[in-house]
């Protein structure tokens, strides 16, 4: 029998409001995930070496043990924890995925750095060339640092360039390592670099 094709959905919504929520006191609020101390033991590495790690694409994930997987499905995952990042400030790193026909993409991103929130979303829409962020739910707000890590927005020279990267620079704590946050069209892509 014939399988219907999905219809394509295309862009970004128009509401330019944070998928995020926030408690009582107006605070941005990450959903719950397990303590670290509850997840399974996966063993020892004994990876020599430790690589770059990420995910991007449709989506193609790359861990620090440089093992390669792909992932199509539609849903929230939680790319990196660790509660003791930089003497207890923590981090989260959480993208949404989205199905398109019969592949996804990772549609964003939210990290999470103390009581700071980055998150960055793709946009299909030619005509809206700005990159769409938010800082503490707020859309497009001043962001110098995010949990006291320097923040470097890289502009394309050209804006038809649709490509737009955001680097979260944490050499002040670990010497000569970075997030890097780009953005090409819908497409957002994820990479722990150092």
């Amino acid at each position: 029998p014939d399988t219907p094709e999905l219809p394509d959905t295309g862009g970004v919504p128009d509401v330019p409001e944070s998928p995020l929520t926030s408690d009582a006191a107006g605070a941005p609020v990450l959903p719950d995930v397990p303590d670290s101390s509850e997840l399974p033991d996966i063993g020892p590495s004994n990876t020599p070496q430790i690589s770059d790690a990420g995910g991007q694409g449709d989506p193609h994930f790359k861990t620090w043990r440089n093992e390669h997987f792909e992932y199509h499905g539609q849903c929230d995952l939680i790319l990196a924890m660790d509660s003791n990042f930089a003497d207890g400030l923590g981090l989260d790193v959480q993208i949404r995925t989205k199905v398109i026909r019969y592949w996804s993409y990772i549609k964003s991103v939210a990290i999470r750095i103390g009581a700071d929130i980055l998150e960055i979303e793709g946009n299909g829409d030619i005509s809206y060339q700005d990159l769409r962020y938010w800082i503490n739910m707020e859309l497009r707000g001043p962001v110098e640092t995010v949990g006291g890590f320097p923040v470097i927005f890289k502009v394309p020279k050209e804006k038809a360039m649709m490509k737009q990267t955001v680097l979260i620079d944490l050499s002040s704590k670990y010497p000569g390592q970075k997030i890097v946050l780009s953005t090409f069209r819908e497409f957002v892509s994820v990479d722990f670099k150092g």
